[in-house]
């Protein structure tokens, strides 16, 4: 059921809550808009962006508090909603290896056993463990970071096959590329996950994804599509405008020095249309913010899979030296899990006048042509903060959704007694 909304220009709603505010300053949710107000302003033309939404979430049923600035960038332009769907990228990694780890409580599977105990045609990679492949340590390239795969990507209505995006950096195709050890972001990973999953399951993953995730958590507001977006999701997403002109990483150095990229003639161009085979297990869940925060909130309490297998997705490996990390420090300060990451403190790549909070937290940012989402959720706070806008920016920029809105919105509602630390052995969890 959707939620009824009144728009305004900017959106404000707040639902069965409005936070405490301190006497000398405004209620939460205006400083929550103004927070937006002034990203919408200071970024837009920096990030060919058009808005940004916000979603609080202060407790596993309870209140919830939407804000948006800005607008959905279409030709008869609307204010974002509560009700908008974004492509959430690499937040569609917690799922896929949920479903792995569901399969595994199930006796299904073992995350110990390797690549060539599921999917023998991969000889090249046999000895790599399912594990590996979450964790982002199997050493395995990235399909997406070929020239071959972004030249098809060009068309944005191209059709891939898992087999096709996977065949661009298999050695056994005839692909070369430098050596990769330790930690390395791989989409090529949960592509084959994906494959695992649909093997172990006898479904196809948008079977078991729809069978044992988005029905049992009531997740009504979130679609995976291998391949083009219906009419009637579109109808509820913003443009997504592609705004990145860095090579790829296989691409021929040195690259041109104006819009080096393959992708380069989709700068500017809205594309919310893409067809999503190119990011499926890896990242192609289309969801509203809402629902987002609700699966984060189901799945670290333990709605999703037992203690065991949470476990294991919590296990880190450092993403500096690919090497198992306890816990995130200042030293050492990014985490990546089963498909989840985990901070202490700010990302090394924010502005160092960035005001996030010291301390570990769960973080992640996904990304598509056209949209970035993330969320954090603090244990500790009983937190979830969700956010969106609709652009793609090179990393050096991207984490400015994370330095600006998402970390002034937590120390908003901190200022506000709209949240409380409950102490040291929560924040653990």
């Amino acid at each position: 059921m959707h939620h009824k909304i009144l728009a305004f220009g900017a959106l404000v709603v707040a639902s069965a809550f409005c936070a405490p505010a301190r006497a000398e300053g405004p209620p939460i949710t205006a400083q929550l808009q103004q927070i937006l107000d002034n990203y919408v302003a200071q970024r837009a033309k920096i990030e060919d962006i058009t808005g940004v939404a916000l979603h609080v979430s202060l407790g596993s049923f309870g209140p919830v508090i939407d804000v948006s600035a800005g607008n959905d960038g279409l030709p008869k332009p609307w204010p974002l909603t509560a009700d908008s769907l974004f492509e959430i990228g690499s937040n569609t990694k917690s799922m896929t290896s949920a479903l792995i780890l569901m399969l595994e409580a199930a006796g299904k599977l073992n995350i110990n056993q390797t690549v060539g105990d599921w999917l023998p045609q991969y000889k090249a990679w046999k000895s790599v463990t399912i594990r590996s492949l979450l964790d982002m340590t199997s050493d395995i390239p990235s399909y997406d970071e070929t020239v071959a795969m972004a030249e098809k990507q060009l068309d944005l209505h191209y059709q891939f096959t898992p087999e096709q995006l996977i065949g661009f950096v298999d050695p056994d195709q005839g692909n070369i590329f430098p050596p990769i050890t330790g930690y390395y972001y791989s989409n090529t990973d949960y592509f084959l996950a994906g494959l695992i999953i649909e093997k172990a399951s006898g479904m196809s993953y948008k079977e078991a994804l729809e069978r044992f995730i988005l029905k049992p958590l009531d997740l009504r507001d979130t679609y995976y599509f291998y391949g083009n977006i219906p009419g009637s999701v579109l109808d509820r997403m913003p443009a997504g405008f592609y705004h990145e002109t860095g090579c790829v990483q296989f691409q021929p150095m040195p690259c041109p020095t104006k819009y080096p990229g393959v992708l380069a003639p989709l700068f500017g161009k809205d594309v919310r249309a893409e067809n999503m085979s190119w990011a499926g297990p890896a990242g192609g869940v289309i969801s509203t913010l809402g629902d987002l925060a609700r699966w984060y909130r189901a799945l670290f309490g333990l709605r999703v899979i037992p203690r065991a297998q949470l476990d294991e997705m919590e296990t880190l490996v450092s993403t500096k030296t690919g090497l198992r990390l306890a816990i995130p420090t200042q030293d050492d300060p990014e985490g990546f899990g089963l498909g989840i990451i985990r901070f202490y403190g700010r990302d090394p790549l924010l502005p160092s006048d960035s005001s996030f909070p010291p301390g570990p937290y769960w973080f992640y940012q996904g990304g598509t042509l056209g949209f970035r989402v993330e969320y954090a959720y603090w244990p500790q706070y009983n937190l979830v903060i969700t956010v969106a806008a609709n652009s793609d920016l090179p990393d050096v920029d991207a984490v400015y959704l994370q330095s600006i809105p998402l970390s002034s919105a937590f120390t908003a509602l901190l200022n506000a007694g709209a949240i409380h630390d409950s102490g040291a052995a929560a924040a653990n969890h």
